[in-house]
């Protein structure tokens, strides 16, 4: 696994928050889609997500999905689980991925990583999902605590 220092920033993003299976990661991103079109608002980047552990829970995690857009709005919905808010990763471990992703093992590759090489990371992983020419490449963000230099 190749892991460089790295970061990202997008000033306005859609955002929705639930608990899933590991498995189901993909579901919402037609919905956030959806919501766009519907408001006449303007996606500026890829779809991402932050995955955490759910204490207690081997299957489920609690995602939050970003749709990066060109402007703050907000979302009247009957749920409450729309937002819309600015992201900056400064620090993170960044890695690569091209294949089938099983995000449960890559959680688990990437925190075993931080160990071996005593980084500091926080519990949060951020997934960057990219559709390049019907390919799909997954970079994955585990955030540092502190910056490093190695």
């Amino acid at each position: 696994m190749k892991v460089e220092q790295s970061g990202f920033q997008f000033d306005y993003c859609l955002t929705y928050k639930r608990t899933e299976k590991t498995e189901n990661w993909f579901l919402p991103f037609e919905d956030l889609e959806k919501i766009a079109i519907i408001n006449d608002i303007y996606q500026t980047g890829p779809i991402f997500f932050s995955i955490k552990e759910v204490p207690g829970e081997n299957q489920y995690r609690e995602f939050k999905y970003y749709l990066p857009i060109n402007e703050q709005v907000e979302i009247e919905t009957d749920q409450d689980l729309f937002g819309c808010e600015s992201i900056k990763v400064e620090f993170a471990l960044k890695t690569r991925n091209i294949a089938d992703v099983n995000l449960q093992c890559m959680q688990e590759e990437i925190i075993k990583y931080a160990k071996e090489n005593q980084f500091e990371i926080e519990s949060e992983l951020y997934c960057i999902f990219l559709d390049v020419y019907n390919d799909v490449i997954f970079d994955f963000y585990a955030p540092l605590r502190n910056e490093v230099q190695k």
